[in-house]
């Protein structure tokens, strides 16, 4: 059982994801935009610096995956749960409800920088169950046998 195959399959892929279709979805929403003061080209790059920022912050908060290297952690279901997914989906947590309350608070909508929004933390929040899913699996096996 190697840890940073799980970790791969929660963050590294999921980062990958994330910036290839937040580089598309940039590209697709932005293209025509016009500003006085910023220009379609540096939108598009802000928006890709912004989930590149996103997906390093995702990397160093799910490090505590490696935390189930330790027999006590690796075989309590409560503990894995908290190692894996406290600190990645505290953060997502709180940045969604965070712009869900400025939008109503402010009447702004939900239009296509929600959405950007969403592209941007889902694919962590699916590579996250998927992998702790799989982990949980070897895991019991290995016990059971």
């Amino acid at each position: 059982m190697k840890l940073f195959h799980y970790y791969s399959k929660a963050v590294i892929y999921p980062s990958l994801f994330t910036l290839f279709f937040c580089i598309i979805y940039s590209i697709l929403d932005n293209y025509n935009f016009k500003s006085e003061w910023q220009t379609a080209r540096s939108l598009i790059v802000m928006a890709i610096m912004c989930s590149f920022l996103f997906s390093l912050l995702m990397y160093g908060l799910s490090l505590t995956i490696f935390l189930n290297k330790f027999k006590k952690l690796n075989k309590n279901l409560i503990w894995n749960i908290l190692t894996w997914f406290l600190l990645p989906f505290g953060y997502i947590t709180m940045v969604l409800i965070n712009d869900i309350k400025i939008r109503i608070k402010f009447d702004f909508g939900f239009g296509n920088d929600f959405i950007f929004l969403l592209v941007m933390t889902l694919p962590f929040v699916i590579g996250l169950c998927w992998a702790f899913i799989q982990y949980r699996i070897e895991i019991t096996n290995i016990n059971n046998e």
